[in-house]
């Protein structure tokens, strides 16, 4: 039986792989240049791959993240997190999540930052409801105009969230829910048969969360069932 097995990379040879791992995920016609990656290893910045022990030459899915600051100190951006379609749904990105975190916290970190897309539901749910992080800002639009087959077309707007390093948790449905924010079923299917709805979910949604960030309100959990939505409270 083959065992499923993760490693920090700092080989060029091995390194020069993830740029065809990030077009297999997303569908990306800009992924980023191994030397760039070679440097990130090189400068507090971290590389870690999912693979079968018998087959260490193919790689699954991977985390990349990078070592930065702000007012409150020290933290781990993670920069891009992905497993290939075909092997989604086994569980690999929470393992590479919490390798990820053992990594930060054997380096000196004690947060690891992240956005992810407000309207993709897994997304949500694993990284609030499985992981336990904590949304902190909402950003309109984040990136610019992308031309990877997840993002074109839309807005990229993007969750800003904080995981504190050890890992904590995952999350309880709260007590006290104020209200919710909800989003789409299958924000894929809606933008490829419906892409007008797909912006007015994306406009809406934004809408909401600024209003509601700005008056005090905060994410407090996700809930995928009957409908997903985004949990508040004061």
């Amino acid at each position: 039986m083959e065992h499923l097995m993760i490693r920090t990379l700092k080989d060029p040879a091995e390194l020069a792989k993830i740029p065809a791992l990030e077009r297999a995920i997303w569908g990306n016609d800009d992924p980023l240049p191994v030397s760039w990656l070679r440097v990130l290893t090189d400068l507090g910045g971290e590389v870690s791959v999912a693979y079968l022990d018998q087959r260490p030459e193919k790689f699954l899915g991977f985390t990349m993240s990078i070592g930065s600051y702000d007012h409150r100190g020290r933290l781990l951006y993670s920069h891009q997190a992905g497993v290939l379609p075909e092997w989604q749904g086994h569980g690999i990105g929470r393992l590479l999540k919490y390798h990820q975190s053992r990594w930060a916290e054997q380096a000196g970190y004690r947060r690891i930052l992240w956005t992810f897309d407000p309207l993709r539901t897994l997304n949500a749910y694993f990284n609030i409801g499985i992981l336990g992080a904590e949304p902190i800002s909402y950003h309109p639009d984040y990136y610019g105009p992308l031309t990877s087959a997840l993002n074109q077309g839309l807005p990229t707007d993007r969750i800003l969230c904080e995981w504190r390093v050890p890992a904590p948790m995952p999350r309880r449905r709260p007590e006290r829910v104020c209200f919710k924010i909800y989003i789409p079923q299958d924000m894929g299917l809606l933008k490829r048969e419906e892409p007008e709805q797909a912006r007015r979910w994306r406009e809406t949604v934004k809408n909401q969360f600024l209003d509601a960030l700005n008056a005090g309100y905060r994410v407090v959990g996700f809930s995928i069932a009957p409908s997903p939505a985004y949990l508040l409270s004061n």
